[in-house]
């Protein structure tokens, strides 16, 4: 019985430690492609370094790669929703609002594929109109968009992230 209490008491330290790690930290009140100086799809430890997510950073980087990912950074807000930032800041409504604001991919993926190696690198999208579009498009992380990620992400998005040209390429593909 002593064993069984003594186990209950530390599970609930180590929980009340876990809820506290985020107390006493500045509350992110930046988005992700703001901090992502370099619009390659990650938060360096240089980006973060004058921002008020460096408190943070380590409880992001769960792959503890150096860098923080979209999909990182998303968990994290979601999961510390009004801990570290507002509720507005990560919700579904917040991304579709961010996304709203960015200019719509006008170009096909042939014509943003400069080098014609099937990718869409960070140069190439930095070059048009997808930049801000990049991290999202960006599933796997490679710092890289296949057709196939930039066709899904258009058919999920559908007029908010697109038009023109990039609309019609999905129809023909």
């Amino acid at each position: 019985m002593k064993k069984l209490t003594l186990a209950t008491t530390i599970l609930a330290t180590l929980s009340l430690a876990a809820c506290a790690s985020n107390q006493g930290l500045d509350k992110i009140d930046s988005d992700f492609a703001s901090l992502d100086n370099d619009s390659d799809g990650f938060i360096s430890k240089v980006e973060a370094d004058d921002d008020n997510i460096w408190g943070h950073f380590s409880n992001i980087d769960t792959n503890m790669d150096e860098e923080i990912s979209r999909k990182e950074f998303n968990a994290y807000m979601q999961l510390n929703t009004g801990k570290v930032a507002t509720d507005s800041d990560v919700s579904e409504s917040a991304f579709k609002a961010e996304i709203a604001k960015f200019d719509k991919i006008e170009s096909s993926f042939a014509s943003l594929d400069n080098d014609s190696n099937g990718f869409i690198s960070v140069v190439e999208g930095n070059d048009d109109d997808i930049s801000n579009h990049f991290g999202y498009m960006d599933k796997n992380e490679d710092k890289r968009i296949s057709k196939n990620e930039f066709m899904s992400y258009i058919n999920k998005y559908g007029k908010s992230v697109a038009e023109d040209e990039a609309l019609e390429s999905i129809k023909h593909s």
